[in-house]
């Protein structure tokens, strides 16, 4: 406001006060109630202003706060990807030492396979040599009562 009156609100307090001087009093006293007011008010914008900042500063993250959470996080990730790597590493180790033992369990597999195959292939020589010797036993007893 800089503690002058608008020219008509001037005029009209004239015209209501006809005397000259008390008209100018009440005008100076306006003005000086504004310009105390005016004061008052840019006090109180930079206390409200300071309480605001106060106020948000309280609720706001700071930088060196919103850095310090972002190396706790980094650090954070870091330690995240060492332990996913060493449990691939171990992940890795585990299914190796699962195919080592399935390529044992095949070889002993296949063995006990070969092996059943010659005792299978054995058992049946003997089984074929036994009907050989029935069957010629019996062509032999036929063909002596024929023979006789």
């Amino acid at each position: 406001m800089s503690g002058y009156l608008p020219y008509e609100i001037t005029k009209s307090i004239e015209e209501v006060i006809t005397d000259p001087e008390l008209a100018k009093k009440v005008i100076e006293a306006i003005e000086k109630s504004l310009s105390s007011i005016e004061e008052k008010a840019k006090e109180q914008k930079i206390i409200i202003k300071h309480e605001l900042k106060d106020e948000l500063t309280k609720e706001l993250v700071t930088k060196d706060e919103l850095k310090a959470t972002e190396e706790r996080l980094r650090r954070e990730i870091e330690e995240v990807r060492g332990e996913i790597k060493a449990t691939e590493g171990r992940l890795r180790r585990e299914i190796e030492e699962v195919r080592g033992e399935i390529r044992a369990t095949e070889e002993r597999l296949r063995t006990e396979i070969h092996r059943w195959r010659a005792d299978t292939i054995k058992w049946m020589f003997i089984f074929w040599l036994g009907q050989i010797a029935t069957f010629a036993g019996i062509l032999i007893g036929v063909l002596k009562l024929m023979l006789k």
